[in-house]
């Protein structure tokens, strides 16, 4: 079994066993309590909590030159909470859908300017979905640029002027230009199209999830042969897929009740 103890560093260590012991805790604390209790050179403790400070993670009450947990982790549980409880909801829509349509269903999160795939549902077997990554790029799949129309204009251009798109078939959009020109397509038909941008032979739809103020929080998609999606009916299968995406839209709503916090 991996020794995790041969890859700790020991001051990210320091850093977390300090907040561990701040929220076990609970309250306002200052240096030296926090010093004894851990057995750390109070410069320690001091340099540790001003780089928190920084990020908004601890604070202090400057009348009182203690230090209490700071708002950026409601930011942070919130995020967690928030793509957590979609997992949770989603996955037994996702579930019936597969078995009823056969082909892969996939539920997706924006994360770092790349799609992540939370969970995938196997439909009938295709070697290109069976050896499928669980990152993609946003330009080249469905998701994706379900996630770009979230983007700014500047950062739809810095986007597109990184080294993020990717060119994986004649296919794909790679260029700001392209997108564009999609992208009034895509808000007109409420989802969007993989046709063989990712790869060769593979086609895919997407459609987003929404919290209630229509900010796009996940995705879920379709994946399969392009021969075999165009057999069953593109229509047909974007009516079941957009229903499917409403209904868990409708129940993470319900459940979160748009207690999503922006700071």
């Amino acid at each position: 079994m991996e020794n995790l103890n041969n890859y700790i560093i020991p001051m990210v260590d320091k850093t977390l066993e300090i907040i561990e012991y701040m929220y076990v805790r609970g309250g306002q604390i200052g240096i030296s309590q926090i010093s004894k209790d851990l057995n750390l050179p109070k410069a320690t403790v001091y340099r540790i909590l001003t780089t928190l400070r920084k990020w908004d993670y601890v604070e202090k009450t400057e009348d009182l030159d203690k230090y209490m947990l700071g708002k950026a982790f409601i930011k942070v549980g919130s995020k967690v909470s928030s793509e957590t409880t979609i997992a949770s909801i989603a996955i037994p829509f996702i579930n019936k859908l597969a078995k009823k349509i056969g082909e892969s269903i996939n539920l997706g999160i924006l994360h770092k300017g790349e799609v992540v795939t939370l969970y995938n549902a196997k439909g009938e077997d295709f070697y290109l979905i069976s050896n499928l990554i669980p990152v993609f790029p946003l330009n080249c799949s469905a998701m994706g640029k379900l996630f770009l129309l979230k983007f700014s204009d500047k950062e739809l251009k810095d986007y597109f002027n990184s080294s993020k798109p990717e060119k994986r078939t004649v296919n794909s959009i790679g260029d700001l230009e392209g997108f564009l020109k999609l992208k009034k397509e895509i808000e007109r038909d409420g989802v969007s199209y993989d046709r063989e941008e990712y790869e060769y032979g593979l086609s895919c739809i997407a459609a987003p999830i929404y919290d209630n103020s229509k900010n796009i929080i996940a995705a879920i998609s379709i994946s399969g042969p392009t021969t075999r999606l165009r057999y069953k009916g593109a229509d047909y299968l974007k009516d079941l897929l957009v229903s499917t995406a409403q209904e868990i839209s409708k129940v993470y709503s319900k459940m979160f009740n748009n207690n999503n916090i922006d700071l």
